[in-house]
């Protein structure tokens, strides 16, 4: 990958999907999907919101590389390459979390119709179709693509890209707050 940055990015989000991901391997389908509470979604359901993130960015990304003309002309000026948590800091302000739009909340249809083992695939396939997007791009290009999101204050490719890894660590947080019973029982298994 040209860019130090995103490749640091991507393998955060590696990491912690590894660790994250074998505390659930031996969970069965049922436990996958059960809900804890009404209105709150399901270990499977966080999962399969989380490919969903991946492909709208990556469609995002896809689309943004109108922008690259535009980068190459300020790629000797500064940029950043590192982002806040904007979960934690929405969370702290507002008192709850924020909200799915509804192109990321996961579809009815997709309830118990997979495994932890396809869900893991998708996440997989989607990011590896990710870094084949952005893995020719230069750290000096890539900071200067910049996505229309006021909530995330306008991040470049490269902030996007960890922010893509906080947003699964939020989410891994809240499935281990939510099952952390369930998940203890299967380890013990």
């Amino acid at each position: 990958m040209k860019s130090e940055s995103m490749s640091k990015h991507f393998h955060t989000l590696t990491q912690q999907r590894v660790q994250f991901l074998l505390k659930i391997q031996s969970l069965p389908k049922e436990k996958l999907w059960y809900r804890k509470e009404d209105g709150k979604w399901s270990i499977g359901e966080h999962l399969y919101h989380l490919y969903l993130m991946l492909r709208m960015l990556k469609v995002a990304t896809k689309f943004s590389f109108i922008l690259i003309p535009f980068a190459r002309m300020k790629r000797n000026t500064l940029f950043e390459t590192e982002i806040h948590d904007i979960y934690t800091e929405f969370k702290n302000k507002k008192g709850r979390g924020m909200k799915a739009p509804r192109i990321l909340v996961p579809p009815k249809k997709i309830y118990h119709s997979m495994d932890e083992i396809e869900l893991e695939r998708l996440l997989l396939s989607e990011t590896n179709e990710m870094e084949a997007v952005v893995k020719n791009i230069e750290e000096d290009i890539a900071g200067h693509i910049v996505f229309l999101d006021p909530i995330a204050k306008y991040p470049n490719l490269i902030q996007a890209i960890q922010l893509l890894a906080i947003h699964e660590k939020h989410h891994f947080n809240i499935i281990e707050n939510n099952y952390k019973h369930m998940l203890e029982s299967t380890i013990n298994i």
